[in-house]
């Protein structure tokens, strides 16, 4: 892990998280195994969490009005970005908020469009996130590796970064 402050940290998370557009929404289901499923963070910007739209019986509401505890994950194999955060669920069904975060491309996904009372948004909360920014091409992941066997940096892989947010 690279010595860098907790602001630059949290500046290369939000440009990490920019690079992505699907998530892994994981939840604790109500027999205590974990659940993961695909989900579109809404928005352009990272305010210190995520939103996401489904319906008001979806598993993952229902799980989290049981137990708000969730984590989000990320991946960019090609770039070799991925990161982990954890962090508390909420449930929204406030109409204005839903059409703020709309978008044309969700009205396959939802029958009624914005306006379908079952729409509602998960709200995960961010308290902590692990990264790792790796090599994003062939050529840098064969120098970084040669790197690594040399001198046996293993921290050469990839830029990481644990941070409190």
């Amino acid at each position: 892990m690279h010595n860098e402050n907790q602001t630059e940290q949290q500046e290369k998370l939000v440009k990490l998280i920019k690079k992505f557009g699907t998530a892994m929404l994981t939840t604790r289901g109500a027999d205590g195994s974990m659940h993961s499923r695909p989900m579109t963070p809404l928005g352009d910007e990272f305010d210190g969490g995520f939103w996401f739209a489904t319906e008001i019986d979806n598993a993952a509401v229902i799980d989290l009005q049981a137990n708000p505890e969730a984590n989000v994950g990320f991946m960019h194999e090609g770039d070799n970005n991925f990161i982990s955060v954890a962090g508390r669920g909420s449930i929204s069904q406030d109409r204005a908020q839903i059409a703020r975060l709309w978008s044309a491309p969700m009205n396959a996904f939802f029958k009624g469009g914005k306006d379908d009372p079952r729409v509602c948004l998960i709200r995960i909360d961010a308290q902590h996130a692990d990264y790792w920014d790796g090599p994003g091409n062939l050529l840098t992941k064969l120098v970084f590796f040669a790197t690594v066997a040399t001198t046996g940096n293993h921290e050469a892989l990839s830029d990481t970064g644990s941070v409190n947010l």
